[in-house]
């Protein structure tokens, strides 16, 4: 379900604000909405003019399918008749249940849970996540220990630092880092993030982390070092001469495609000529290699998951330019990859209806990404995009003053692409060097 539109007052300034709300939350259609829910930004306004920021109260249904958990929640201060009340709750899980198959269509979504309060519906999705009632206590005790270190005068950081240690470890700062980006003021979020990042620096958990990007930065050097020799054995090497554990997980992170049947095989190998204490160092090492990749194939799995489910939402939205905006944070290579993998598919399959879908969702997120680039950036691939080797140059010509180091080394870098046929090679090359006279020419003509 798209976001719904409505032009509200702020409850300080009385000021019109047009504001964005949703009221279903789908968690199989739309798995994004339900962090914004959990962080707080969820139907989340602020003001243009005074910068006062308020949620939206409105009715909300809560739906994740995997988990069979249907949630209703109407806030108090709504003020509607149980009737209408009725009517939008109906409403809402009518469109539940309508967007799923039949076989899908089970008991639970008769059966909708109500919650009083907001926090009782938040409780309700952490404790199906498998998160306890002491758990999510504990996150209130961190996030109101962030409270604390929003005050907190500069000088009494590494005091502070050492009396929380303990309570300042991964969970906070994963925490924290969810609070800022729920924080719409960049100026206070700048100013929080400075906070916490001294604050990071003084803790157990930071030092901690600090060694680990400190073996991860040698880590990929001593890869880097073996240049084209870089083959199984000289992994193998490297991990068992590796002087600590972040230092082989580093390794294992860099290199996880490489560690294959072949190179375990290697390592079987190795353990079966040795004897004693070699012998039982490097079966544990196995083991840590083992289970390191066993997690990371499982956060890939989950990761590919989650793009597959975020594309399905795009694909399947009303409006695709509002969804890809919503997206946007969330789109990375994994999921560009997995968008191509889908336009391949359907056209392989011949599902036009589907094919054009996914290139205007690709074609949107282009241009997104197009627009944030530099000028000289844009320019370049407009010139490349051009199909039409004249039309390109007529390009180059009417924006020459355009052309500038950014737009040359772009079209130089996109002319050498390793996965191009000749004649794409041979087309931006002759650009290219079309675009550096047009360019030389212009600079000497305006000197």
């Amino acid at each position: 379900m798209p976001a719904n539109i409505t032009q509200i007052r702020c409850p300080n300034c009385q000021n019109p604000v047009q504001a964005e709300f949703y009221q279903l939350i789908d968690v199989g259609t739309n798995p994004n909405l339900k962090a914004h829910l959990l962080s707080g930004s969820l139907n989340a306004a602020q003001c243009p003019v005074c910068n006062t920021q308020w949620q939206i109260p409105t009715p909300l249904v809560y739906h994740d399918p995997q988990k069979e958990l249907l949630l209703t929640y109407i806030p108090v201060e709504v003020g509607l008749p149980k009737n209408e009340q009725e009517r939008i709750i109906g409403k809402l899980i009518n469109e539940v249940t309508n967007s799923l198959p039949m076989e899908k269509r089970k008991a639970y979504l008769l059966q909708p849970q109500s919650a009083l309060t907001f926090q009782g519906l938040v409780e309700r999705i952490l404790e199906a996540d498998g998160i306890t009632k002491e758990q999510i206590e504990d996150q209130k005790a961190k996030m109101r220990l962030l409270e604390d270190i929003l005050r907190l005068p500069d000088d009494q950081h590494e005091m502070f630092a050492s009396e929380h240690d303990q309570d300042l470890d991964e969970t906070f700062f994963q925490l924290a880092s969810y609070a800022l980006q729920a924080t719409p003021d960049e100026r206070a979020r700048t100013a929080a993030a400075q906070k916490i990042e001294a604050l990071l620096r003084l803790t157990t958990f930071g030092k901690k982390l600090e060694t680990q990007e400190k073996e991860i930065r040698t880590a990929a050097e001593s890869l880097k070092e073996y240049g084209d020799k870089l083959d199984r054995e000289a992994i193998l090497d490297l991990l068992i001469k590796a002087p600590n554990e972040d230092r082989v997980s580093a390794l294992v992170s860099m290199i996880r495609p490489a560690l294959d049947y072949t190179f375990f095989q290697l390592l079987t190998e190795k353990i079966d000529a040795a004897v004693d204490s070699e012998k039982e160092r490097l079966e544990k090492l196995r083991k840590t290699i083992l289970d390191l990749t066993d997690e990371i194939d499982k956060l890939q799995e989950a990761r590919v998951n989650q793009s597959n489910a975020l594309l399905q939402s795009i694909v399947n939205a009303k409006e695709v330019e509002k969804a890809v905006m919503a997206a946007l944070p969330y789109i990375d290579e994994l999921f560009l990859g997995i968008l191509q993998a889908n336009i391949r598919t359907a056209q392989e399959k011949k599902d036009h209806e589907l094919l054009d879908r996914l290139n205007t969702v690709d074609q949107q997120i282009r241009n997104l990404i197009r627009s944030s680039l530099p000028g000289g950036l844009q320019l370049a691939q407009e010139i490349m995009d051009s199909e039409d080797i004249e039309e390109a140059k007529t390009l180059i010509n009417s924006r020459a003053e355009e052309i500038d180091e950014d737009c040359l080394n772009a079209m130089m870098q996109g002319a050498y692409q390793e996965d191009l046929d000749p004649e794409q090679t041979a087309r931006l090359k002759q650009l290219h060097q079309y675009a550096l006279r047009v360019s030389m020419r212009n600079k000497m003509k305006n000197g």
